[in-house]
């Protein structure tokens, strides 16, 4: 059995589209409604209607199945001797409600419900209409889709998927070639990346990775296999920095996140302007905003395309000076030729200036590149990868660029595909493949679900807080400020995700003083914001954010924030976990509820809009392996926005 598959659960002979009709139905039952189902299939909800009591007295799963076979039985000998139906003696005693609170409790005790298809070839039964105990381990050999053997360099075996294998294959006999792997959610790239690793462990492989987060998630999983790896970002600098004798290249302190620098204070020390009827102030703003734009391009310099769209009549001697002042902006970033002005310095700046440097490149030392999540990685980067001469293999899924359009690579890289998924079942099709189709940059083949794994699809009209463990996850920070009210209001034990923990409580707070006293905000997300009225004209079609609005004018202030942080439990293992969708990009979660800011309406034509709204549904709903809670009017939105298209 390969280490990559384990299955631990135990299964019951019930499907979740029969589970959800049962969970429907309204007592008083009459047998007529229970007719069409099985021995088994009622049996198994009889038996699920007990779990909480199963539960409660430590009952073990080899209990649970000898009491499932018990039902069978007995519901074998009912039907034999037709002295009564089984059905009839079930609909007295089944009860919907408690039937549902056994089936939110299943996962929590490892057992699963089957497909539908399984369900119907009942393998589970002996040949006289038993249960077969033998069925569960026979199921999770059959179930098991890595069926392909391989061994390492150092004669370890491994097994891959038939997908995987193909792509493997082709890596192995021609792995000086670079190659990029479009593998949609849970198809496991994972696996892929400890393949290619054990393959090449008698080489240098660099993994590279968008975040620390992201990178330290790998080396947890794949352990010394992972020599050598680094984010973008440090790449990034180490190269930048590595030459001494250009000590304006060092970053120092301007490169922490935590400094910041107003727009104002920047204007003053960079000696700008003002240009037409604009403030210095906002030249500057308008500026680093170009900056930032042109950061993503492949472009040698700053142009006026990479200006925001503005409201305002230019001439050609403003557009002259802006792009000025701009590149001016970029050059004391990057490289600054005059002391004190010290603008703050990021990633992305890093990658951008390394990408415009030919003359750097990475060290003969690494033989090869792997590059996890590539669908994060920048133009820049991509420039810069591509003039170095080890073989570089991407591994991706432009259906997860949460910030947009996804770089791509040439057309003369070797371009692949893997769609099965041997995370979740058939049933995340109905979720994600509307979102794969709609997506407007990502002509990608539909995901294929796994057909032995059964992920549960429920809908809601209305979003409540789930009565059973659920990571939920918003768009935003304003949908996280919101959930985390409702969440602290109606008394749930829940944790911010770690990712969303980081600068929560600043935001919070910086969006209190802003409104009620006019502070400055220094939080990245707010930083631009001089006013509340200047905030509230820019997220005024935000619901999550009128929501917010709302409570504040009814006076909420830092105190009713700080009791509401009381109820957070700071340990991370509460039963509700609350995040943005980014702050789970790189996990694999039970279950997942999405909300319904994330359903945000696009513009027509406005392509990277739209890329960004598919990419955060498709990406929050594609981490769930047994269970995903979305809104009931998910798949005509999905369609609406596509007909906009």
């Amino acid at each position: 059995m390969p280490s990559e598959y384990q299955d631990d659960n135990s299964y019951l002979p019930l499907s979740y589209e029969t589970a959800e009709v049962l969970a429907g139905l309204v007592s008083p039952l009459d047998t007529a409604s229970l007719e069409r189902y099985s021995v088994a299939e009622l049996a198994a909800a009889l038996l699920i209607q007990k779990i909480p009591a199963l539960s409660r007295a430590n009952r073990s799963a080899a209990g649970v199945e000898r009491s499932l076979a018990e039902m069978i039985e007995i519901g074998r000998q009912l039907e034999e001797n037709q002295k009564s139906s089984f059905s009839g003696l079930v609909a007295q005693k089944f009860s919907p409600p408690l039937f549902g609170q056994g089936l939110d409790k299943l996962r929590s005790l490892s057992i699963q419900l089957l497909p539908k298809d399984d369900v119907e070839e009942a393998d589970f039964l002996t040949a006289e209409g038993a249960w077969d105990f033998e069925f569960r381990h026979r199921y999770i050999i059959r179930s098991n889709p890595y069926t392909e053997s391989f061994l390492t360099a150092d004669e370890q075996e491994f097994f891959l998927t038939n997908p995987q294998s193909r792509i493997f294959q082709l890596f192995r006999f021609e792995n000086d070639e670079h190659m990029n792997l479009q593998a949609l959610a849970g198809t496991g790239k994972t696996h892929m990346i400890e393949t290619l690793l054990a393959s090449l462990s008698h080489w240098n492989p660099l993994v590279l990775a968008y975040t620390s987060v992201q990178l330290d998630a790998l080396r947890a999983r794949l352990g010394p296999a992972l020599k050598h790896g680094k984010t973008f970002g440090s790449l990034a600098i180490d190269l930048l920095e590595q030459d001494r004798t250009k000590p304006n290249r060092q970053a120092g302190y301007r490169g922490k996140l935590s400094y910041q620098l107003s727009d104002e204070v920047a204007a003053e020390r960079l000696g700008f302007q003002s240009v037409g009827n604009i403030s210095p102030t906002r030249v500057a703003q308008i500026c680093r905003r170009a900056v930032i734009s042109f950061c993503n391009t492949n472009a040698d310099e700053i142009g006026e395309e990479h200006f925001p769209p503005l409201d305002l009549s230019f001439s050609a001697l403003d557009w002259a000076v802006l792009v000025q002042y701009a590149n001016q902006h970029w050059q004391q970033t990057i490289e600054p030729t005059v002391s004190g002005i010290n603008l703050p310095i990021r990633g992305y700046h890093r990658i951008k200036h390394l990408s415009l440097l030919p003359e750097l490149v990475l060290s003969k030392f690494y033989t090869h590149v792997i590059v996890d999540e590539s669908h994060d990685l920048s133009a820049p980067m991509l420039r810069f990868l591509d003039r170095c001469s080890q073989p570089t293999y991407t591994l991706g899924d432009v259906c997860q660029r949460l910030e947009g359009m996804a770089a791509r690579r040439g057309g003369h890289i070797r371009q692949r595909e893997v769609s099965l998924s041997v995370r979740a079942g058939k049933q995340i099709e109905e979720v994600l493949n509307p979102l794969i189709q709609a997506h407007p940059t990502a002509s990608v083949a539909p995901l294929v679900g796994s057909r032995h794994r059964s992920t549960r699809v429920s809908y809601y009209d209305r979003p409540a807080v789930p009565d059973r463990p659920t990571t939920i996850l918003v768009k935003s920070e304003w949908g996280l400020f919101e959930w985390f009210q409702r969440l602290s209001k109606g008394g749930a034990h829940f944790s911010l995700l770690a990712g969303a923990q980081k600068n929560f409580r600043d935001f919070v707070l910086s969006c209190i003083e802003l409104y009620h006293f006019g502070t400055p905000p220094l939080h990245p997300k707010l930083f631009r914001f001089s006013s509340w009225e200047s905030l509230a004209e820019f997220f005024e079609k935000n619901q999550a954010f009128r929501n917010i609005e709302a409570m504040l004018k009814k006076g909420y202030n830092s105190r009713d924030f700080e009791r509401s942080l009381m109820s957070l439990e700071q340990n991370g293992a509460a039963p509700i976990q609350l995040g943005r969708v980014e702050d789970a990009r790189n996990m694999e979660l039970d279950s997942v509820m999405l909300t319904p800011d994330l359903l945000t309406p696009v513009k027509k034509n406005d392509v990277t809009s739209a890329s960004r709204t598919f990419s955060a549904l498709y990406t929050g709903g594609s981490r769930a392996r047994f269970e995903v809670i979305v809104p009931g009017y998910l798949r005509d939105w999905a369609l609406d926005q596509t007909i906009k298209k």
